[in-house]
Order: structure tokens, then sequence, then C-alpha cells
């Protein structure tokens, strides 16, 4: 068979088809850049790529040299570019044996083998079509979209996962800060999300409140910022600031292991965050079964306030614990002499010491314990656990 050519002109059916089926393609969700403003959205853009197909149809007439229409049958290969000569081919994918009748031919691109999407990143982009051994044709063709599809244009100027950057956001409703989507600042009130290397913030502005409508779980740490007023005892103004306080319980248990017991460790740093601050904490020592009939049941004292100061220059802590009617102790952690902090019927110790397998307590260390001790008859169930509450 002579050389033939592409007539350019083609049909223009066939390409508001092609065009058409394009489009179709840049709204069912495979560009990138469609627009993800809401699960609903991306919803629909998922249920739409299920029904309409990754590939277009492509149809044209051929010439032979002599100008006149072509029977039988050819081999094509199409080619997608992003320039008009030259360059590299963006998709290509050839069809063997395709049937040509009085001079037109259809083939279905990207059926047999896959169309990327990032292929459609490109604009313009062009259609270059190569028959049998010849050289491919030019001039290429160049895709447009047909007149209603232009309209999709505009889901390009959406809130996307794409455009999310600083300055953007939703006009009057949303604005992005320096961070971009880490900074999210809400009008007209402007409440502030921000999240960086220290966590997530959420600003809310001066004597504003934070409603939360159900249930609040807070998994870890949860800080609130305690006023703490200093006034200056000589007529000057009190200095007010604020420090973070732990709303959260820290309950340690020590179950009983006869005659030879050892000292449950307490987590100094939890200590330090409860304890070492301007209010200090509230401290209770319990037994749980005392008599092994009780199953459940707490017997103890309650409401101790606790203080602790930071370390000097040895390492060692002042620690003051007082019962509601302002009777207590007072004593040195890491002096090298244990000293009990509370101690209920000398079955439950809180201590600044350690005991180990029954023997005599040191205070060699930095830390406080919680200690099941034996030898009192009356609460010498094994069922008995000592129990701490330590409240901030």
């Amino acid at each position: 068979m002579n050389a033939r050519r592409l007539k350019l002109s083609a049909f223009c059916v066939a390409m508001l088809l092609c065009n058409t089926l394009f489009t179709a393609w840049l709204l069912s969700g495979n560009a990138a850049g469609v627009a993800g403003a809401s699960p609903l959205n991306q919803n629909a853009a998922a249920a739409a790529a299920t029904t309409i197909p990754t590939a277009f149809s492509y149809q044209g007439t051929l010439r032979d040299a002599s100008g006149n229409l072509v029977n039988g049958t050819v081999n094509l290969s199409l080619r997608l570019y992003g320039v008009v000569t030259g360059g590299t081919p963006l998709y290509s994918e050839d069809f063997a044996n395709v049937n040509v009748r009085s001079g037109l031919f259809t083939v279905i691109v990207g059926d047999a083998q896959a169309l990327p999407a990032s292929v459609f990143n490109t604009f313009p982009l062009y259609i270059g079509i190569k028959v049998n051994n010849d050289a491919e044709m030019l001039p290429r063709q160049r895709m447009h979209p047909v007149p209603y599809a232009m309209q999709s244009s505009s889901a390009q100027n959406a809130v996307t996962a794409d455009n999310l950057a600083p300055g953007g956001g939703v006009p009057n409703l949303v604005t992005l800060g320096s961070g971009g989507a880490s900074e999210i600042t809400f009008l007209p009130n402007n409440g502030k999300i921000t999240n960086d290397a220290n966590g997530l913030a959420l600003t809310v502005g001066s004597n504003k409140t934070v409603t939360v409508n159900g249930s609040l779980v807070v998994n870890g740490a949860w800080n609130a910022g305690a006023i703490h007023d200093v006034g200056d005892s000589n007529g000057g103004p009190n200095v007010t600031k604020t420090y973070p306080v732990d709303i959260r319980r820290y309950v340690v248990e020590a179950p009983d292991k006869g005659t030879a017991p050892t000292t449950v460790p307490i987590s100094d740093t939890i200590l330090n965050n409860f304890c070492a601050d301007a209010d200090g904490c509230t401290v209770s020592l319990y037994m749980r079964n005392w008599d092994g009939t009780k199953p459940g049941l707490l017997a103890g004292v309650s409401g101790y306030r606790m203080a602790l100061s930071a370390p000097n220059n040895v390492g060692q802590r002042q620690w003051s614990v007082h019962d509601p009617s302002s009777n207590g102790v007072t004593g040195l952690d890491n002096n090298g002499a244990a000293q009990n902090l509370m101690n209920i019927y000398n079955a439950c110790i809180f201590t600044d010491g350690a005991y180990v397998n029954g023997g005599n307590a040191n205070d060699s260390a930095v830390g406080f314990g919680l200690l099941n001790w034996y030898g009192t008859p009356f609460y010498e169930s094994t069922a008995m656990t000592c129990v701490l509450i330590i409240e901030d």
C-alpha cells in the first residue's frame, strides 16, 4: 500500500466525540487537581470514576498519496505530546490490523493499554499519528474541550490539596497563614488552628470558650492554665501569671508480697509535674480488701496536700505532706535516711526510701515509693492492696 496521510480536518463529529470523552476523563476524578473540598465531592468523584471509562475514542479518515479513500487494514501508532513538534511522547499506543472502510477508522485509546492520569496534567496536548512504517504525520492535532465542558475548569479553582498554600482558603470563611494548611484562621471571629513542631494549638481569642457537644476523651496529659497572683505586700500591684496544671489522676498500687516486700517505685516525672508547682498536689493513701471480705472497698486517708521542691546542688529535694487539719511532716529526699510521708496502720507506707525484699530502707537515690508492709495481723490478707492516688 502506498504512503497514506491522515486528513487533519477528519470528521468534526468524530473529534467532538474524542474531546468530549477527554473532558469526561478530566471530570471523572482521574486528573490531578480535581476538586476535593468535601468527602461528599470525593465520593461523587469516585462514583463517576466507576461509570466513565478511562479511555477515549479517536476517529479519522485515511487517504493514499493520490487522495483516494483507503480500504483494508493498517497498523496505527498513536502518540500524545505536550509540544506541537519534537519532544518525547507522554503516551504511545500501537493498534494492529485496524479496519479502514471508505477511509474511516476508529480506535479506542487507553482500552488495551493503561492511559496514566498524569498525561492530562499537560496542557495543551497534541495527537501524533503514524501509519504502518511511514513517518509520523505533521502537523500534530491539538486536543480541545467541547464548549460546555470548559465550565469544568472552575473546579480547578476549588480548595484542594494542591492549592492549600499560604494566603489561600475560602473567601470570608477560612484563611491560611504562613504555614499554609498548618495554620487555619476561621473568619470573622479569627479562631485559629495551628499545627507545628510543638503540637496542635487551638486559639479562640480572649474570654472565649470551646464548647464540646458530646463526650470529650483525652488520652494523655490534659493541662490547664492556673492563675498565679503574687502580691507585693508593700502596697505595690500584684504580678499575675499562669502556670500549667495537669488535670490528671495518678494511681499507684502495691500488692501483698508476703514477708519480703519490695517498694513499688513512683514515677518521678509525674510526681514532679503534679507536685513541684505553686500549689503542690493532693495525695490519698488507701488499703483495698484490707480484711479479705470487702473486695473493691477502700479504707484510708485522703485530702493530704504535698509540696515538692526543685533539687538543690547535691540532688536533694525538700518535701512536705499536710493533712486537712494542717498537721504534717517534712523531709529531705536523697539524704541517706528513709522517711515516711504517709503511713496507715503500718500496712501501707508512702516513703522516700527504698525497701528491698523486706530489708531495711535506705534513701540513697532520688525518688519515692509505695510499700505494702507485713507484720500487722489484722491487715495481713493476701488480697490486700495499697493504693496511692496523686492528683493535681
